[in-house]
């Protein structure tokens, strides 16, 4: 099972989890809360006979489903591209539509293996009345709401930083190793005079869109976006696995030159990135007030900056240090490396050995 499956069997199954603990939440609020204040009729016996349980981890199982598809098809379409507000609303609209759908599958559920008498339909019906259905419509438009506004925000800080931030794992400062990636896209100045800033700024959304796929497979987080540079992270162990923090970057160029064409006819040039690599100690917190974001200190991101800034100057396209060469396998499979030779760094007082990186076409 590959990272990108990995992750999205994670979230689906955290996802139906969540809609089983919903749908019992909403039987707890409703039902199960004033059972013993309840006259007896067929409502109260279909509770006390436990087939209710059925029923809610059937509906959540099914809701869980229909919902974790629509988050995936509609990331992989052009809603993607969408305002934030215009994502919730569109993906919202289509989980209610789910939910009828759930709603039609657990009757004929219980039609076919015959769970329920004729009379006892007649008589659930007859005690659904417009504010019951009001009640739960507003109860589930607003918990489909909340998990969607999750959802997008748990992407807005990155995979797996929300729930840092919830349980406070970076309130205070703790030491940890990175490897870090400044990616810029060459000649930004030019094309930015050339399309202007509306069009550059396009120019730059797609790149992103492009990248996206590209760092869900190698499990690289996006520390920062910063104009027309991409600074990305991993864990040291992770970066390293099977060549994570060298693969990114060349299935990101080889991404690019697929979509030529696109770039062209839309934007008159072909965007080239390169880029510096660093790795080592790191200080990480949790900082700000009025916006608060997890923040990485160290010696370790001034080194990758200024790396990728001698990729011009030296005409190449992948610069890493003689840090992260050391913690690389002697064989790269399929990459050639190069010593490049004992460079001075700006604003650094000892020269470092810096490495070139081509991937053999």
């Amino acid at each position: 099972m590959n990272t990108q499956t990995k992750i999205q069997f994670k979230e689906w199954m955290l996802i139906i989890l969540a809609w089983i603990g919903i749908m019992y939440f909403y039987n707890i609020i409703t039902i199960w809360g004033y059972r013993s204040f309840l006259k007896d009729n067929v409502i109260t016996e279909y509770y006390d006979s436990g087939l209710v349980h059925f029923e809610l981890i059937l509906q959540g199982i099914v809701f869980g489903v229909l919902f974790a598809l629509i988050n995936s098809a509609t990331d992989r379409s052009e809603i993607r591209k969408k305002s934030f507000g215009a994502v919730i609303l569109i993906k919202s609209l289509l989980y209610l539509l789910s939910f009828a759908i759930a709603g039609a599958i657990t009757y004929l559920v219980y039609e076919v293996f015959d769970l329920m008498t004729e009379k006892m339909w007649q008589e659930t019906l007859s005690l659904i009345t417009p504010m019951n259905i009001l009640s739960m419509g507003i109860y589930f438009l607003t918990a489909i709401l909340f998990m969607n506004f999750i959802l997008q925000i748990n992407k807005k800080f990155g995979p797996g930083n929300l729930w840092k931030m919830i349980t406070g794992k970076y309130h205070s400062p703790q030491d940890d190793k990175k490897i870090f990636m400044f990616m810029d896209l060459q000649g930004s100045t030019t094309i930015a005079e050339k399309l202007g800033h509306n069009k550059y700024s396009q120019l730059m959304q797609n790149c992103i869109y492009d990248l996206t796929e590209i760092l869900i497979k190698y499990n690289a987080s996006v520390y920062q976006y910063v104009g027309d540079e991409v600074v990305l992270a991993w864990d040291m162990k992770i970066g390293l696995q099977n060549l994570n923090c060298i693969k990114t970057y060349f299935a990101f160029e080889r991404k690019l030159k697929m979509r030529e064409d696109f770039y062209l006819k839309n934007f008159d040039t072909i965007p080239f990135f390169k880029c510096g690599i660093d790795c080592g100690e790191v200080t990480v917190a949790e900082i700000g007030e009025l916006k608060r974001e997890i923040a990485y200190h160290g010696d370790v991101l001034n080194t990758a900056a200024r790396i990728e800034k001698q990729c011009t100057p030296l005409n190449k396209k992948m610069i890493i240090s003689e840090y992260l060469n050391k913690e690389l396998p002697q064989d790269l499979n399929g990459f050639i490396k190069e010593l490049i030779g004992n460079i001075e760094l700006k604003g650094k007082k000892e020269k470092i050995n810096l490495f070139s990186i081509e991937y053999i076409s």
